[in-house]
């Protein structure tokens, strides 16, 4: 092994980003593409799309998990028993948890077993099992902290909620660093769980440079048009996206709305809602209705078109701790429009 080369290897929830479009997929895209030849990027899935295309060393994690799916899709069955006790099934749902990682870990360490430093998302406390394992430093990035989310989701209630977040919180501790892509987010962390994370830094979520001839030029003869690109759920403020759109639209008869994600629809008054449910609850005039047009899932090279074809971007999210969408939009030079409401200046769940 080289002592004059760092090997940082990435747990992702997919791979390549063309086939996984989502932020934790494209802040580790964006930021192992930035590396200088000193540091050598190994990214370890289970979810691979296709062979791989890049530089980039893959682990290919379903050779070291896949076999045991069968053993545990059983074993799941059994456990939801309603007369098993409660404690128990909470035991065999961490020991589930603990050898799936083992698992990861033994993967990454046949595979690549020079690894100086292993990085994963803090989602449901993963990094408190890779941690036991030992041998690698193990870094947390938060991308979502879930005690964050979970309410904005209307999803605090749900079964598994505290658990989560008391997961999350013990992964946040037991790792030996931590990056966040925000401060707001880094301090609410600190607030929340109580601890002072003086192992943690500040690293923004990297964008690649736009050439200036692929930038946004303003053109007085094109259609209005107003972009959305996000998930279609209540974090990313999809529902505010259209109830936003219907203001606009009566009063402008010619601006029309692209709306870029996947549907994973919106919770009103514990009634869940897809995009075109909404549509036919809350915005009734035809006439605004035939503007908005759902695109679902594009490609990158595709939203790259729209957003230098849009009049705006418009970034409903309720809260985000460095929004892809933003920084991915200014790079592009397109003007934005972000919502900027706060949990604590009232009912941020409240429709337009």
């Amino acid at each position: 092994m080289n002592k004059n080369i760092l090997y940082v290897c990435y747990i992702s929830p997919g791979w390549p980003l063309s086939a996984f479009p989502n932020g934790i997929v494209t802040y580790i895209q964006n930021i192992v593409s930035g590396f200088d030849s000193i540091v050598i990027p190994i990214i370890a899935t289970n979810k691979l799309c296709s062979e791989n295309l890049s530089n980039y060393k893959i682990i290919d994690l379903t050779d070291f998990i896949g076999n045991r799916k069968v053993f545990l899709r059983v074993c799941n069955k059994i456990f939801r028993v309603k007369l098993i006790p409660k404690n128990i099934k909470d035991w065999y749902k961490d020991c589930q948890v603990k050898n799936y990682y083992t698992a990861i870990f033994k993967g990454i360490n046949t595979v690549a077993g020079n690894v100086d430093i292993l990085e994963v998302e803090e989602s449901f406390g993963k990094a408190k099992y890779l941690v036991r394992e030992g041998g690698i430093p193990i870094i947390t990035r938060l991308h979502g902290p879930w005690f964050i989310h979970g309410p904005i989701m209307n999803l605090d209630t749900e079964n598994g909620y505290s658990a989560r977040v008391e997961a999350e919180g013990e992964a946040i501790r037991l790792s030996d660093g931590v990056t966040a892509p925000s401060l707001d987010v880094l301090n609410r962390v600190r607030e929340f769980y109580g601890i002072s994370l003086s192992n943690a830094q500040v690293i923004p979520n990297p964008v690649p440079a736009v050439l200036q001839e692929n930038q946004w030029q303003y053109k007085a003869d094109e259609k209005q048009t107003i972009l959305v690109v996000g998930r279609f759920d209540l974090h990313k403020g999809g529902d505010l996206a259209l109830d936003a759109f219907r203001i606009v639209a009566s009063s402008n008869y010619d601006v029309e709305l692209l709306f870029v994600g996947p549907d994973r629809g919106v919770l009103v008054d514990s009634v869940s809602y897809s995009f075109n449910e909404y549509l036919d609850a809350f915005i009734s005039e035809p006439g605004i209705k035939k503007r908005i047009n759902f695109l679902g899932h594009c490609g990158s090279n595709e939203i790259s078109i729209l957003r230098k074809s849009a009049s705006v971007t418009l970034m409903p999210s309720r809260y985000d701790n460095f929004s892809y969408v933003f920084v991915g939009s200014c790079s592009y030079g397109v003007p934005c429009c972000c919502n900027l409401c706060r949990r604590d200046e009232g009912d941020y769940n409240r429709r337009i």
